[in-house]
C-alpha cells in the first residue's frame, strides 16, 4: 500500500478550506496600534478608529487580569460588509487572531449590550490572551523556533487549545460584562436558561463541560460557563479567576488537569467550586416561576417571534435534527398551521405580498454572504440584500437596518431613508415603530422619536402595543426574563412567570410567549395576570469594581491612540508572516524512523498560504519540498513541489528503477454557484507520483451539489448530488461520473442511493494504467483522479481495470444514547447502526465483466475525549461473494482523529 505524505493530503483540502473571507473581496487596510495590527476596508475606516481606541484600553487591562503580556502580535480583522455574518473567532494558528463580522444588527436582543463592535473586541480579546499563554519553559522555548505550532501533539506548545469551550466561552462571557458596554450577564433569558438548568439536575461536571447533544447545545458553554465563572470571579476576584489560563498553561504535556489549574488559581479545586456554584444555583431555581400554559409547539432551537394584525409566526425545530417548521397562529381563532420547509434559520417576516420569509445570512454566491429575507428554499428576496427588515409600515415602507452601517450599532432606515441609531429589535405598529436606546445604563424605550419610560439594565425588547396605549415588552425579573406592560407612568408585570423571553399579543388579555423549559423552549398561548410590578435592575458585583469600565472609551479617553487611516494597504501575499513549524515524530517497525517536518506562512486573512517541508513516510521515502494556495479570487488553487530526498533500499540502486526525482501536484477549483442549499463548482487536478515514474493524472470534474443538514442531525436530511469527470493520464482518457440521492426519514433514520461509473480507454494495466480500484478513500483524494472507484473490501490495497460500475444503497440509524464522563477520559454522545449494499460490474482488459455483491454492517459510536476532543470510532463487518477479488468475511475498526 502507498502511504502519502501529510503535505500532499493538505494540497487536496487547502483549495476547499473553509475560508476567513470570501473571495474577490473588498480591499484591506492596515494600522498598528500598540501590539496589535488592525485590518480594515475603507467603509469600516471610522469603526476601526473606535477599535484603536479601544485596544489601547483594553490590552493593558487585560494584561493586568490575566496576569502576562503575549508573546504573540494580535492581528485584528474588521471584516467588510461582503461577509455579513453574526459571529467573530480567535485563533492562535495560523496567527494569533480575531476575525470579527459586521453582522450585529440581525441579533441586536441576543448579546444584551450596546455595542456590537466592542463586544467582539472584548469578547475574542478575551480567548487570545486564554490561548497564547505559556507558562512553562518547555512551551516558551518551543515557542521561540516554531511560533504557534505543533511538536508532535498540538498541545505541546499551546497547552490551552484543549480547554472545554465551557471554560473558553464561559470566560469571555465573563470578561466581556465588565467594561460597561452590557453583556450576556446582564441577560435575563441567559439567566432564565441557567436556572431552568439548575431546576432540572442538569448541573453537574459531565454534563456541561464537554460537548454534548442535550437542548441548549453548544450554547450552554456560553449561558452556563458564563454563571460559572461569574461565581468564581464574585467570590475569588476577578483576576484570581482570570490566572485560571496562565495557570492551566503550566500543565504542557497534559493540560487536561482542570482540577490543578484550578486549585492553583483560586485555592480550590474545579469540582469543589463547581459544586458551591451548582448549589447556588438550584436553590434560586427553586424561585422561579414557570409559565404552565397551553403548549402551541416545542423547539430545540430559538428563533424569535414575529406577528402582523392577524398571525402570530415562528420558526421552530421540535426535535433538533429534521427541517423546521414555520408555526403561524391566528389570532382570531387560535387555529394553527405548520409549514415543514427548509426555512433558513432566523426571525420570520412576512412581506407585504402575504409571502413568509426568514431573516437569515447566507451565502447568495460563492462570493458573497448576505443577510436579508430568504424564501422557503433559501434564495434571497429581492430588495432585501443587506438589510435585516423588522417588519413594514401599514403604507408599505419597508422598516430595516442597514447592516454596512451597524457595525457598531444597529442602523434604523424606514423607506430607505435614516431614521434613528437602535439598541434593539424594532417592532411595527400601523406607522408606528418602537424600539430602545442604550445610554450607560439606561435603557430609554421610544415610540417612534418620542421617549416613553426608562429602566436601568441592557436586556429587554418592545414586543406590543394596543389601542390605550399600553406598551408591552420583555425585561429582566428577578430569576430571569418576564412579561411587562407600561402604561401612564405605571409598570405591570403581565405574568408571574420568570421564563418568558420573548411574547405577541393575541389580544389585550393574552399573548403567544417562547418560554424558557430545561429541554425545549415551548411556544406557548398564557392569559395575563398582571400585579404591579417594575422590570428588575441587574447589578453585577463588577459595577463597583476599580477596573469597572477600565477598557471603554466613553469613560477613558486613551491617549497617544496611533493614526488610524488609509495609507497602509493590506496585500495578501505580502503579508504572509512566518506562522508556525509542526513537526510530527514516529516510528515503523519496517521503515523506521518517519517524521514530517513543515514550516508554514499565512497571512492573517488566510488567502494565502506557504509552507516547506521534509517528510519520511511508511513507504521509506523521505521528500522534501514546498507549496502554495490561494483563495482569494474567482480561481483557487494550490501549487506543491516536491524532491525525493532518499528511497528504500530495495530500489535505489535498481538500474530500472524509474522512480522520479521531483514531481509536483496541482488543484483548483472554481466555485460558481452557492445559494440556497445548492453548491457547483468545477475542479481540477494534476498529480505526478513520486514512487514510479507513472501516473500522472490530469483530471477535471464538474459538481453539482444540494445538502440539505438542520440542527444537528448527523447525517444530511437530504441530498442530491451529481458529478461529471474526464481524466488523462500518460495518452490514455478516462471518463465517468457520479450521482448521489439521499432522504432522512423520521426518528433519525436515513436511506441513500448512489452510483459512479468509470471507463478508460487504456489497452493494459501495466504501469497502473485504467480506471484505479482502491479500498481507502484518502487513497482516491490524494492522487486527485476522480474517476477511482472505492471498493472498501478489496484484498488489495489498488487494482487496475477497464471500467467499473458501482451501484449503492444505504439505511442508517441514529442512536442518542449517551454516557458523559468528567475525569474518566472516553465520554458516549451517540451512535449510529448503518447497512450499505454495494453492486460492482468491473470490465478488465481482456472485456469480461465480473460481477460482485459486496455488503457492510457497522457501528459509529461519537466519541468525546478528555472533554475536548471529538474522534468517530467505528466497527465494521464486510461480506464479499467473489473470492479473487476479497476474503468473503472481513472485520474492520477505524479511529479517527478530528481534533
Amino acid at each position: 500500500m502507498k502511504h502519502f505524505p501529510i503535505f500532499l493530503l493538505l494540497a487536496v483540502t487547502t483549495v476547499q478550506a473553509e475560508q476567513t473571507v470570501v473571495s474577490h473581496d473588498e480591499d484591506y487596510y492596515t494600522a498598528d496600534v500598540r501590539n496589535t495590527q488592525l485590518i480594515y476596508t475603507q467603509k469600516n475606516l471610522p469603526f476601526a478608529r473606535e477599535a484603536a481606541k479601544v485596544e489601547m484600553l483594553l490590552q493593558p487591562a487585560y494584561e493586568k487580569a490575566f496576569g502576562y503580556v503575549m508573546d504573540e502580535p494580535l492581528y485584528v480583522g474588521l471584516i467588510s460588509d461582503r461577509n455579513q455574518i453574526a459571529n467573530g473567532f480567535s485563533t492562535q494558528y495560523p496567527n494569533n487572531r480575531q476575525i470579527n463580522f459586521i453582522g450585529g444588527a440581525l441579533m441586536p436582543d441576543y448579546f444584551s449590550a450596546a455595542s456590537w463592535l466592542n463586544t467582539l473586541l472584548y469578547h475574542e480579546t478575551c480567548h487570545n490572551y486564554q490561548t497564547n499563554a505559556k507558562d512553562n519553559v518547555i512551551s516558551q522555548t518551543l515557542h521561540t523556533v516554531l511560533q504557534n505550532g505543533s511538536f508532535i501533539l498540538p498541545w505541546f506548545t499551546v497547552p490551552n487549545i484543549v480547554e472545554s469551550s465551557f471554560m473558553l466561552e464561559g470566560s469571555a462571557v465573563l470578561n466581556e460584562s465588565w467594561h460597561g458596554n452590557g453583556g450576556r450577564l446582564y441577560s435575563g433569558r441567559f439567566k432564565a436558561a441557567t436556572l431552568m438548568q439548575a431546576k432540572a439536575g442538569y448541573l453537574t461536571p459531565e454534563r456541561v463541560y464537554n460537548d454534548n447533544y442535550y437542548f441548549l447545545y453548544g450554547s450552554h458553554f456560553y449561558t452556563l460557563g458564563g454563571f460559572y465563572n461569574y461565581y468564581l470571579a464574585e467570590n475569588y476576584g476577578l483576576e484570581k479567576t482570570n490566572s485560571y489560563w496562565k495557570n492551566h498553561s503550566h500543565y504542557w504535556f497534559w493540560p487536561f488537569f482542570t482540577n490543578n489549574a484550578m486549585t492553583d488559581s483560586v485555592g480550590a479545586d474545579f469540582e469543589t467550586t463547581f459544586d458551591g456554584w451548582r448549589k447556588k444555583m438550584e436553590a434560586e431555581a427553586q424561585q422561579v416561576t414557570e409559565t404552565n400554559g397551553e403548549r402551541i409547539a416545542g423547539t430545540q432551537f430559538i428563533e424569535p417571534l414575529n406577528a402582523d394584525a392577524e398571525k402570530i409566526y415562528v420558526v421552530v425545530n421540535e426535535s433538533g435534527r429534521e427541517e423546521p417548521e414555520l408555526i403561524i397562529y391566528d389570532k382570531a381563532t387560535g387555529n394553527v398551521v405548520r409549514d415543514r420547509e427548509p426555512w433558513f434559520a432566523g426571525k420570520a417576516v412576512r412581506t407585504p405580498d402575504g409571502r413568509y420569509t426568514t431573516q437569515s445570512s447566507a451565502h447568495v454566491n460563492p462570493w458573497r454572504i448576505y443577510i436579508g429575507l430568504y424564501d422557503d428554499h433559501g434564495f434571497l428576496v429581492d430588495g432585501t440584500r443587506g438589510k435585516v427588515v423588522e417588519g413594514y409600515l401599514s403604507d408599505g415602507r419597508e422598516v430595516a437596518f442597514d447592516v454596512a452601517s451597524s457595525f457598531e450599532r444597529p442602523q434604523l432606515y424606514i423607506g430607505g431613508k435614516f431614521y434613528a441609531r437602535t439598541d434593539s429589535s424594532v417592532f411595527v405598529r400601523g406607522n408606528d415603530v418602537y424600539y430602545c436606546r442604550q445610554n450607560g445604563k439606561t435603557r430609554t424605550w421610544y415610540r417612534n422619536k418620542t421617549p416613553l419610560f426608562t429602566t436601568r439594565g441592557y436586556y429587554g425588547h418592545i414586543i406590543g402595543a394596543d389601542d390605550s396605549g399600553r406598551t408591552y415588552f420583555i425585561a429582566n425579573t428577578p430569576h430571569g426574563s418576564g412579561l411587562f406592560c407600561y402604561a401612564n407612568g405605571t409598570f405591570e408585570r403581565m405574568h408571574p412567570a420568570d421564563t418568558v423571553i420573548d411574547a405577541r399579543l393575541i389580544d389585550e388579555n393574552s399573548a403567544v410567549v417562547t418560554a424558557m423549559g430545561a429541554d425545549e423552549a415551548s411556544i406557548e398561548k398564557i392569559t395575563f395576570a398582571p400585579t404591579e410590578q417594575a422590570p428588575y435592575e441587574v447589578t453585577l458585583f463588577v459595577e463597583k469594581e476599580p477596573y469597572y469600565r477600565a477598557a471603554d472609551p466613553t469613560a477613558h479617553e486613551p491617549e497617544n491612540v496611533p493614526k488610524v487611516d488609509l495609507n497602509n494597504s493590506y496585500h495578501s501575499f505580502l503579508d504572509m508572516h512566518y506562522s508556525a513549524t509542526n513537526i510530527m515524530l514516529g516510528s515503523d517497525e519496517k521503515a523506521g524512523f518517519i517524521f514530517n517536518v513543515s514550516v508554514n506562512f499565512a497571512d492573517p486573512l488566510t488567502q494565502n498560504s506557504l509552507n516547506f517541508f521534509v517528510s519520511r513516510n511508511l513507504d521509506e521515502y523521505t521528500l522534501g519540498g514546498g507549496g502554495y494556495s490561494n483563495d482569494q479570487y474567482f480561481l483557487h488553487y494550490s501549487v506543491f513541489g516536491y524532491g525525493v530526498i532518499d528511497r528504500p533500499e530495495d530500489n535505489a540502486s535498481d538500474p530500472d528503477d524509474d522512480s522520479r526525482d521531483f514531481g509536483v501536484t496541482v488543484m483548483t477549483s472554481i466555485p460558481f454557484v452557492q445559494t440556497g442549499y445548492w453548491y457547483a463548482a468545477v475542479n481540477g487536478s494534476y498529480y505526478q507520483d513520486y514512487d514510479a515514474d507513472s501516473r500522472e493524472p490530469l483530471s477535471g470534474e464538474l459538481l453539482v451539489d444540494y445538502t440539505q443538514r438542520f440542527g444537528v442531525s448527523l447525517y444530511p436530511n437530504f441530498k442530491l448530488a451529481a458529478s461529471a469527470y474526464g481524466a488523462s493520464d500518460r495518452g490514455d482518457f478516462a471518463y465517468g461520473g457520479t450521482g448521489t440521492w439521499k432522504q432522512g426519514l423520521p426518528y433519525e433514520f436515513y436511506i441513500g442511493l448512489g452510483g459512479q461509473y468509470s471507463h478508460s480507454d487504456a489497452d493494459s494495466p501495466m504501469d497502473d494504467h485504467g480506471i484505479k480500484m482502491t479500498k481507502f478513500q484518502l487513497a482516491a483524494l490524494a492522487d486527485g483522479d476522480p474517476t477511482t472507484v472505492v471498493m472498501p473490501s478489496m484484498r488489495e490495497s489498488s487494482v487496475y481495470v477497464k471500467s467499473v460500475f458501482k451501484g449503492s444503497a444505504e439505511f442508517k440509524k441514529v442512536f442518542n444514547a449517551a454516557k458523559y464522563f468528567f475525569t474518566f477520559p472516553v465520554s458516549l454522545r451517540r451512535e449510529a447502526f448503518y447497512v450499505n449494499y454495494n453492486r460492482y460490474e468491473i470490465e478488465d482488459f481482456a472485456l469480461e465483466t465480473t460481477g460482485v455483491n459486496e455488503a457492510v454492517a457497522g457501528l459509529l459510536f461519537d466519541t468525546y475525549w478528555m472533554n475536548r476532543l471529538p474522534i468517530p470510532v467505528s466497527v465494521e463487518y464486510l461480506y464479499n461473494d467473489t473470492d479473487g477479488i476479497a476474503d468473503e468475511h472481513t472485520f474492520r475498526f477505524g479511529f479517527g482523529l478530528t481534533f
